[in-house]
């Protein structure tokens, strides 16, 4: 008979950072604090801020991008220069007299760096072209600035011979979250080259984090002013996600050259969303590991109780990338109840699934006074579900999938950064596996369903980060 498993997430809380506004306190959340203490308690790393990402990496059993993948085998297989869409993009880029802009999103890894240089060899192996980068930024957390000086270091050393960076940007300036009046402004600085500019990355962002500014924030800003826009130009999206492009595309496709029509070609990585048909390069294939298969390996069905909006993010990871109703794994709107204890406890005593995934979140918040209520609420509804365990009737877990960096405003109307770190809390209650015999090994958030899985079915092949204490662990740590 398979154990059964109420794993509870607070989505976007982590260890509180000295820098941030003061969010947490005992007193705040009596409860979480009592488990931290008297139960099984580490806390463990995530690299993310954000559902998408979260539920991809712990349902994929991933830690990086899933374009670096693809481009990585591509290049070692020496098959990235025989892509149809690649093929084309270089004839067309070829054929034109216009310039290649490559619009390519940047996080912390340096892997981009090999991965832009393989392509600019094979799209323009003389030099004889011009093409232009403007650079991305995805990530959501401040303290991303250190590791992407050394990324923009390598890029410019490394990629200076195949050309230039133009313009560096936070994804919200081009994605469907930017205003208009912000996209008019970025174009104008595109066309006229004026605006603010910065050579030293090191100098920009630091200013950057000083004011607080979330990296995806940025503003855009001029590198290098040696670029230009004509009206034969290609724009190659260099993106890793489905974004969405369209009044981006849309403001760009309305520039004209005096009394002349641009004559502009797209093309992307991945599918971007937009009013063109834009080709690419890469299809999203789906993945043999996912939530749902590793649960059908052990026999096993999950429920997920979450806000109805988050649905279909999480069912397309949990499901291999794909967006298909199963049995396996089926959800539960709790939006109405969510914060009603009694309700929430009702629920879970009528669900007959193996794992239960209670799905909050705070990083929807946008002023500390209600984030302080929010987690309070939410402790309140902890406490009953631990008191309706009642001992054995199952096995609960306390976690987060990312600690989220956010700007809020505070009690006195002043805006305050909110900012819980890559460390996020795994409690483990169970009256058989106490702290006595057990420990919480380091780990990732990738950690957290594979120890579900083994909780659940101790025979099966995934390892859990809840291990048994050796005879050398209890000599110094008595």
């Amino acid at each position: 008979m398979n154990k059964k498993t109420v794993l509870f997430l607070i989505n976007g809380f982590g260890v509180e950072k000295k820098e941030s506004y003061s969010i947490y306190d005992a007193t705040l959340m009596p409860t979480f604090e009592e488990l931290t203490k008297n139960y099984l308690f580490g806390t463990i790393e995530s690299k993310v801020n954000n559902y998408y990402d979260a539920y991809r990496n712990i349902s994929l059993d991933v830690n990086e991008l899933y374009s670096y993948s693809l481009l990585d085998k591509d290049i070692l297989d020496k098959k990235l220069t025989t892509n149809k869409t690649l093929v084309t993009l270089k004839q067309d880029f070829d054929a034109k007299k216009g310039n290649l802009h490559i619009f390519c999103l940047v996080d912390t890894s340096l892997k981009i760096v090999e991965h832009l240089k393989e392509t600019l060899k094979y799209l323009n192996p003389d030099r004889n072209k011009k093409v232009f980068l403007h650079f991305v930024i995805s990530s959501n957390n401040i303290e991303d600035y250190e590791m992407l000086v050394d990324v923009f270091s390598h890029i410019n050393i490394e990629l200076a011979e195949y050309a230039p960076i133009g313009f560096i940007m936070g994804l919200s300036a081009i994605d469907n979250t930017a205003k208009q009046v912000d996209l008019n402004f970025f174009f104008k600085m595109f066309i006229s080259k004026v605006g603010e500019k910065w050579q030293s990355f090191k100098q920009k962002f630091d200013v950057l984090y000083g004011m607080k500014t979330l990296p995806r924030n940025t503003k855009p800003f001029i590198v290098n002013s040696n670029f230009e826009l004509t009206k034969d130009d290609i724009f190659f999206f260099y993106n890793y996600d489905n974004i969405n492009l369209t009044n981006f595309v849309d403001t760009l496709s309305a520039i004209n050259f005096g009394e002349e029509k641009n004559n502009f070609a797209y093309y992307s990585l991945f599918s971007v969303t937009s009013n063109k048909n834009i080709p690419y390069m890469y299809e999203q294939a789906t993945s043999k590991y996912s939530i749902i298969s590793n649960l059908e390996s052990i026999k096993a069905r999950g429920v997920i109780l979450c806000d109805s909006s988050q649905v279909s993010i999480i069912n397309y990871f949990c499901n291999g990338l794909k967006n298909e109703a199963s049995d396996t794994l089926t959800f539960v709107d709790f939006k109405e109840y969510q914060d009603n204890p009694d309700s929430v406890v009702s629920v879970i005593n009528q669900l007959d699934q193996d794992l239960i995934i209670l799905n909050y979140e705070i990083d929807s918040i946008v002023e500390t006074l209600k984030l302080k209520e929010k987690l309070k609420n939410i402790d309140l509804v902890l406490n009953k579900v631990l008191k309706n365990a009642n001992g054995s009737k199952y096995t609960l877990i306390v976690s987060s999938l990312y600690g989220m960096t956010k700007t809020m405003t505070s009690d006195k109307g002043t805006n305050v950064q909110v900012v819980f770190s890559n460390k996020v809390p795994f409690i483990y209650i169970d009256d058989f596996i106490t702290r006595k015999n057990y420990l919480v090994e380091p780990g990732t958030i990738n950690d957290i369903p594979k120890s579900v899985y083994k909780n659940i079915r101790r025979d099966s092949k995934f390892d859990s980060i809840v291990e048994k204490k050796n005879g050398l662990y209890k000599l110094f740590f008595k």
